[in-house]
């Protein structure tokens, strides 16, 4: 006889009390962390830092839209983008005042044109005005208008779709920008030792989204639990194989800067990136295992807990491979430029993965899948020890004086609750 259980199914108050006495502590030592390697220095302000930045005495940023395009000047017959940005003449606008704008040869190839808006570096006050011959510099295309477009659309669907759920996420989403951009980012140039604060910055990110989201329930923390086992393997496997590969090299022009100018450690600074990247992979697979098992529970709870766990990593097993090829397309995506110029070089495969850049790619994928994949598993069999010890076995129904017992027999051998 098939039986289901008379609404959700929650953990005995035992174990209720148990995973409260396991979460203060870690609500506190995440607290603790955050007061302990809060940045307490004035904010830096990198030299170099880019071409938004440290600009000289009398140059500002500015807003442009290109007003005129005159190419009379140049040869048509092989356009060369270096000699286009030496005959081509395009004149910018900015707050009402037309002049010269310098536009760079890869902004030529993309095709500025009439009516486009740039952010420019305004050299009209500038004692420079002279040397550089011209009013405005390209320095970017003016993104806000599309960009916020883009965020607004996709708040809106992810509200039409889910709800007020939804909101709660997206709620998430910003408090977790916060501790990002006000914590993490100034502790460590701070000099606050990164991997602490890597996961610090992580598990308050945690503790806040998950709870936001999912609501504040025995499911959501078993979910938050299996979270934060896979953060410490992640950390603990990126610093060991980040040591062992001697992969606190400089490769990038914003390496060299941090090395140059801060105390930070690259070898950290990496650990820390696989941390952050691995984060929403392992919220999601953790709270997905979570429900599996909550919802098998709820439909089934005859089940034993070997079964339980049998049938919830068969679901797991099936995200373990889909989220195994999202980090790895994620990561190929943000490397592709560097795949097309290695590519054109006349080595092996093997060498090209484990040489400079590339190699950071390749630790940081396998060191975050091997992180999920032990989360899954531990998220699923916590959650069967949880649900489990609220479960009652289904009551037994007497049998009939009027039953045939070799018919009751026939029934217990074929039907599989009774197991």
């Amino acid at each position: 006889m098939h039986m289901t259980l008379q609404g959700k199914p929650t953990a005995s108050p035992r174990v209720r009390l148990i995973m409260i006495v396991c979460l203060l502590p870690l609500v506190l030592i995440t607290i603790g962390g955050l007061v302990l390697l809060w940045p307490q220095g004035p904010e830096q302000d990198l030299p170099g830092g880019g071409p938004m930045t440290n600009t000289a005495p009398g140059v500002s940023h500015a807003e442009a839209r290109v007003t005129a395009v005159d190419a009379s000047n140049c040869e048509t017959s092989e356009p060369d983008p270096m000699l286009e940005a030496d005959c081509m003449e395009f004149t910018a606008e900015v707050d009402g005042q037309e002049g010269s704008l310098y536009v760079t040869p890869d902004a030529i190839v993309s095709g500025v044109g009439v009516g486009d808006s740039l952010k420019v570096l305004d050299f009209t006050k500038s004692t420079d005005r002279a040397e550089t011959e011209t009013d405005y510099v390209f320095i970017d295309y003016d993104r806000d208008v599309p960009i916020l477009a883009l965020a607004i659309i996709y708040g809106v669907v992810v509200l039409a779709v889910a709800g007020f759920r939804g909101l709660r996420a997206l709620t998430g989403l910003a408090f977790a920008g916060v501790v990002l951009i006000v914590f993490m980012l100034p502790a460590i140039l701070d000099s606050k030792p990164p991997i602490l604060v890597a996961m610090v910055a992580a598990s308050a990110i945690m503790v806040i989204a998950l709870y936001l989201a999912h609501g504040v329930s025995t499911r959501t923390t078993t979910a938050l639990f299996g979270t934060v086992a896979g953060i410490v393997i992640t950390g603990l496997l990126g610093a060991w194989m980040t040591s062992w590969a001697n992969l606190g090299i400089a490769y990038s022009e914003e390496g060299f800067l941090l090395t140059g100018t801060t105390d930070v450690s690259l070898a950290d600074l990496i650990v820390c990136a696989i941390l952050v990247t691995g984060l929403g992979v392992l919220n999601d697979v953790t709270i997905t295992q979570a429900s599996a098992v909550w919802e098998l529970a709820a439909v089934a709870p005859e089940l034993k807990s070997r079964q339980l766990f049998s049938r919830a990593m068969r679901i797991g097993r099936d995200h373990i491979a889909s989220t195994v090829y999202t980090i790895t397309f994620a990561y190929v995506g943000s490397a592709l430029t560097t795949l097309l110029i290695v590519s054109a070089h006349d080595q092996s495969f093997f060498e090209t993965l484990t040489l400079g850049e590339m190699a950071l790619e390749v630790v940081s994928i396998l060191v975050c899948s091997i992180g999920l994949v032990i989360a899954i598993p531990l998220t699923t069999a916590l959650g069967v020890l949880v649900v489990r010890s609220g479960l009652r076995p289904p009551p037994r129904v007497a049998p009939s004086q009027n039953s045939n017992p070799r018919s009751q027999e026939q029934n217990s051998a074929t039907d599989p609750a009774l197991d």
